[in-house]
């Protein structure tokens, strides 16, 4: 029986391990069809890498948030929107699931999901001015100016804040 658990224990080990280095191999993937956004202007290159990613790790968020933001930007709206919204299953408080899946919900109009998931990803990153302009356009749609003009002003002054920041690398 002691034998058996010690077997057990480095099988579960050598998995765990397995697994990590799987996780890494997927992030590398990542990190490529990044590039081929980025330096070749690639976008079918890029959803081959995130594929590949997601095959070596299925749960990887960051990869179906790329993918997801790939198809929209090649305006593949309903396969954009299942990899953002398996996105948002995996991690429903990330800031960048929520953003990219209201993004898309704004720009295929559908007003009152994009409310729901701009509204969340300010709660999530307040400091975020992409964000709460976005939240504000799609208050104005839904016919709700003044709610709209409040979050317009909040996004004018996380800008100018940013603005007035110096940049350390500067002084």
């Amino acid at each position: 029986v002691n034998t058996l658990r010690q077997q057990n224990r480095r099988l579960q080990e050598q998995m765990k391990l397995q697994q990590e280095r799987l996780r890494q191999y997927a992030h590398e993937y990542v990190l490529m069809g990044n590039e081929c956004i980025t330096q070749a202007h690639d976008p079918r290159a890029a959803i081959a890498n995130y594929d590949k990613a997601l095959s070596l790790d299925p749960d990887y968020v960051d990869a179906w948030i790329r993918k997801g933001v790939t198809l929209m930007d090649e305006k593949l709206h309903e396969e954009a929107a299942d990899c953002l919204n398996r996105a948002v299953r995996l991690r429903p408080m990330d800031f960048k699931a929520v953003y990219n899946r209201g993004r898309l919900h704004l720009r295929i109009g559908h007003i009152a999901e994009a409310i729901s998931d701009l509204d969340k990803a300010t709660t999530i990153r307040p400091e975020h001015a992409g964000a709460h302009r976005l939240f504000g356009d799609a208050l104005y749609q839904a016919g709700k100016e003044e709610e709209a003009e409040l979050q317009l002003r909040i996004a004018e002054e996380l800008e100018k804040r940013k603005k007035r920041r110096p940049n350390p690398e500067e002084t």
